[in-house]
């Protein structure tokens, strides 16, 4: 689509202006995210990439239930859902496992989608990009599945007819060598598979044929442990031709026969709600689910403000044609007036729960943005004990931890992102506003910010859908502060529920309650009730049910490999954990005082470049290790001598 095209072009450019500014924030022995040319791919091998160490997920796919008792709308299906295709950087030069700035984007919505593209490749850089870390493991935490790309450029942006050979190229046995190396990476770095996006010009059947038998071979080959998302773009002659809808030119790539090829597909964006009509039948006609196909939205250039014909996505209150595909959702980013935190999250939640668009619009568009949180149920993965959240976002102009200020710089790393409410926010926006707050933490750097905006009492506030089985050892634990009243509210399974009032004060305090009583139940839904005059307000800073005994964890054996140059210090550090260790916390010590320096899921972790005294000639790093219930090791320390 010639629409599709144009925004790529300028994809490009926005892509070299962000790097312009960014690359030279980057230290010398910065990790960066893998991407390869075809030949590059083949070539690679992954015991001769430094790199590949950073680029790793430990973090396995968490699995999510729908429970529609705890449902906005029970009669909504489960089975229709959102594919989010991101281009959070460039395809080069992207840090394997975050950022020094809070000008990143991040994602709060996993709720609501089921797969997430790290999108990206282009004729200068790399045709084949993989996700990084901090995206799968955020991702993996939620119960995302999240695919790499594998991008054939439009022949005027500089894709080659011979790239796409080199594809498709098969050794004497057979066998598809990329196909193989697509495996290969995906099983190494611990992600689902590949969003393949062939729009390169000068196919002809023969290729098409070829693509079909690559396509059955990885399917085969990866026996249904990895996936494959194909753009409609390509038909069944080899020729580039959008077809805005599953039909009989590019079904061939999405079903042949009793033969799965591809396991989802993206309808570019040019559809009718008849075209999605008639996509919804043939699905069906070929065996297949229409929830499979995902039609497509082009949200780059105006995010929430892009016409969309909703008529052939929703029809009396809910999806009846496909699924939903997004394209550069993180657009949010974009339109953000001044890219800070807060402002980010104002269009997000615009985008994903509706508005009314303020400018005036043309007579045939809707001014309604309708979003998606009304129409997909929100999903979880909260289903095993213990639970804990600190709100954290993910991104912080600061680090605290028990509510003490460990470090003052920006950082961004979504491994850290824990579990953010599955409503946000269920409640009356003109009595109560609920958000997130990037200026008080209790540990990391963000809480959740509970605002009386007109007297009220007993506000409820849905916070997390959960299927948690209490055994009669547990207790619900909060951290608070502010000064109006609170009462956290579990929601059982037997329609019961119980409440729990903490005594709130200006600053953090710990409340916790037994769970005792409720051995044998299961809670489905953790919400609160907000009481106050206009202007109060409470921040949370932690919700957990746990055991209320700690658990015990060894502390980790590491090593650090520094890289001085000046006043300034970069770290190597592996680590070597406890089989309990959910974190790793990694700290400078200076006298009694303990700098923050990073937080990892990984076995090895690269601290950017950070101010040292020149003049000291040992610096003293330590790494603490964190066990799901929070509980923490003894220290282990490493004391490097400066040269």
């Amino acid at each position: 689509m010639q629409q599709f095209k144009n925004y790529f072009q300028i994809l490009i450019l926005i892509f070299v202006c962000q790097y312009a500014v960014a690359q030279n924030d980057f230290g010398k022995y910065q990790p960066f995210s893998s991407y390869w040319f075809i030949d590059e791919l083949l070539e690679w091998n992954p015991n001769e990439d430094n790199n590949v160490k950073f680029n790793k997920s430990y973090l396995p796919l968490q699995v999510r239930f729908i429970d529609s008792t705890t449902q906005v709308n029970p009669e909504l299906s489960t089975k229709p859902s959102v594919v989010s295709l991101i281009a959070p950087h460039t395809t080069n030069y992207h840090p394997s496992q975050g950022f020094q700035t809070v000008e990143q984007y991040a994602f709060p919505y996993w709720q609501y989608i089921d797969y997430l593209v790290q999108w990206g490749g282009s004729a200068g850089e790399g045709l084949v990009v993989t996700p990084t870390a901090f995206w799968i493991e955020s991702a993996h935490l939620n119960g995302v599945e999240i695919l790499g790309t594998v991008f054939f450029p439009p022949n005027v942006y500089g894709g080659k007819e011979e790239w796409v050979l080199e594809f498709l190229q098969q050794d004497d046995t057979g066998n598809f060598p990329v196909a193989d190396k697509l495996i290969e990476v995906a099983k190494l770095y611990g992600f689902e598979g590949w969003f393949i996006n062939q729009e390169t010009h000068g196919m002809r059947k023969e290729e098409a044929h070829l693509m079909q038998k690559f396509l059955k071979y990885y399917q085969e080959k990866s026996n249904g442990k990895f996936k494959i998302m194909w753009y409609d773009a390509m038909i069944e002659d080899g020729r580039v031709i959008w077809q805005d809808e599953l039909n009989h030119h590019n079904s061939i790539y999405f079903q042949n026969k009793d033969k799965k090829l591809t396991d989802i597909m993206f309808i570019d964006f040019g559809w009718s709600e008849t075209q999605l009509e008639d996509s919804h039948k043939r699905a069906k006609a070929l065996g297949r689910s229409p929830w499979e196909l995902y039609s497509g939205i082009d949200v780059q250039a105006k995010s929430y403000k892009t016409p969309t014909n909703w008529k052939g996505l929703y029809k009396n209150g809910k999806p009846y044609t496909t699924s939903i595909g997004l394209y550069w959702p993180n657009s949010t980013f974009n339109i953000a007036k001044n890219k800070q935190p807060e402002s980010v999250y104002e269009e997000e939640q615009k985008f994903w729960n509706g508005t009314i668009l303020e400018e005036e619009v043309p007579a045939w568009q809707s001014k309604e943005w309708k979003g998606f949180s009304k129409y997909i149920p929100a999903r979880s993965v909260i289903k095993k004990l213990p639970f804990i959240t600190h709100f954290n976002y993910g991104l912080g102009r600061f680090y605290n931890e028990a509510g003490v200020r460990l470090s003052n710089k920006e950082w961004h790393n979504l491994s850290i992102q824990d579990i953010l409410p599955s409503w946000q926010w269920q409640v009356d926006t003109t009595v109560v506003k609920a958000s997130f707050d990037f200026t008080e933490s209790y540990t990391g750097a963000s809480s959740v910010k509970i605002e009386a905006l007109k007297n009220t009492e007993h506000s409820k506030i849905p916070l997390y859908k959960t299927a948690l089985q209490l055994s009669g050892k547990e207790a619900l634990q909060v951290v608070h502060k502010g000064d109006g009243n609170i009462q956290f509210v579990l929601y059982l399974n037997n329609g019961l529920k119980y409440n729990f009032k903490p005594e709130i004060n200006e600053s953090w305090t710990t409340s916790s309650f037994d769970l005792s009583h409720l051995k044998g139940q299961k809670i489905v839904k953790i919400a609160t009730e907000f009481s106050g005059k206009k202007g109060e307000r409470i921040y949370l800073g932690l919700l957990a049910i746990k055991k209320k005994s700690k658990s015990s964890i060894k502390k980790s054996k590491i090593s650090v490999t520094p890289f001085k140059k000046d006043d300034s210090l970069e770290l190597y550090i592996n680590i070597q954990g406890d089989e309990l260790a959910e974190f790793h916390n990694i700290y400078q010590i200076k006298g009694t005082n303990k700098i923050w320096l990073g937080k990892t899921r990984s076995t090895d972790y690269y601290v950017a470049p950070f101010k040292i005294d020149k003049n000291k000639t040992t610096i003293k790093i330590q790494v603490v290790a964190i066990a799901k219930d929070g509980s923490k090791s003894k220290p282990s320390n490493k004391r490097l001598l400066m040269k």
